[in-house]
């Protein structure tokens, strides 16, 4: 996403604004990694940030994490402290020449596998991968607002829908034409269309969690266990909010064109103040619908 290489990006606040993975997922993972993997090399392609590579240097010999952004590579190098970890430009469907073929035992891709060529991603990962080594993927999709229908609605007009279609506005005054596509509609089907080749993989594992299908977890059920592993849920406010919008690749483009008539991230949250009838503090609960994939090299 070219806004994540713009050099005044903050991956900070990036990281900041957004969910975290849950302890139970990675030991998911890691379990899937013992059962036929080794604990050599661990490639986290998209790393962004770097969390989810920093966090597999807890079980991994060395860890590299990819990018396509010089922005965010030079911002991982400046933080990184430990010796077994390295961050180097690269993509998914082209690593970098010093991972070699053959030679790694886990890829990862965390919020970044709907907006790849998938064709080009599996062969690339398969080439790398050692036999029997993992691939594995997984995102979030949007925040559901439990018990908020409204504010649902508004939410799916800034993100997916366009106000020139919709309304007849003179400008677009939504982001659903900022994302880049075909990334964003796989997003939102929870990348169901794609999944790794069985000539290439096998053991493949695909989990998904849909809020409004399968229901918010009671109070005092254990949502790890009914539901997903990848269970992200947070109890927010709107100043939180306005952080996570502001941290979205379509907020930054829309910028672009139309930053001198307002913030949209500003209007987005007023426009959801306003209707609910909430304010900067007000307290809501909001779950993320979310995906993962495992599978294992051939």
């Amino acid at each position: 996403m070219s806004a994540y290489s713009e050099t005044n990006f903050n991956s900070q606040h990036y990281d900041d604004s957004r969910p975290n993975y849950t302890p139970q997922f990675y030991s998911k993972l890691i379990n899937y990694q013992k059962q036929k993997g080794s604990f050599d090399l661990a490639v986290d392609i998209g790393t962004g940030s770097g969390f989810v590579a920093f966090e597999l240097t807890k079980y991994f010999h060395q860890v590299i994490g990819t990018d396509p952004s010089p922005t965010m590579i030079d911002q991982c190098n400046n933080n990184t402290i430990k010796d077994n970890i390295t961050f180097v430009i690269g993509t998914a469907e082209n690593q970098p020449p010093t991972i070699k073929s053959n030679s790694v035992d886990l890829i990862t891709g965390a919020e970044c596998c709907h907006w790849v060529n998938h064709e080009k991603f599996y062969k690339e990962s398969a080439r790398v991968l050692k036999q029997n080594g993992t691939l594995a993927y997984w995102f979030y999709k949007d925040p559901i607002f439990i018990n908020f229908p409204e504010a649902n609605k508004i939410y799916e007009n800034y993100t997916y829908n366009s106000s020139i279609e919709t309304n007849g506005d003179s400008f677009e005054k939504w982001m659903g034409n900022y994302y880049q596509q075909p990334g964003h509609d796989y997003l939102r089907t929870l990348l169901k269309e794609k999944s790794p080749p069985t000539d290439l993989f096998y053991d493949i594992v695909r989990q998904e969690y849909i809020v409004d299908r399968d229901g918010p977890p009671a109070p005092q059920e254990d949502p790890f266990e009914t539901k997903t592993p990848l269970f992200i849920r947070k109890i927010i406010d709107m100043k939180w909010f306005l952080n996570y919008v502001k941290s979205w690749s379509a907020y930054h483009s829309w910028m672009k064109d139309h930053g001198d008539k307002y913030d949209i991230a500003e209007e987005f949250v007023e426009e959801l103040k306003n209707k609910m009838n909430w304010n900067d503090d007000t307290k809501v609960e909001v779950i993320w619908d979310t995906v993962y994939t495992f599978s294992r090299k051939r």
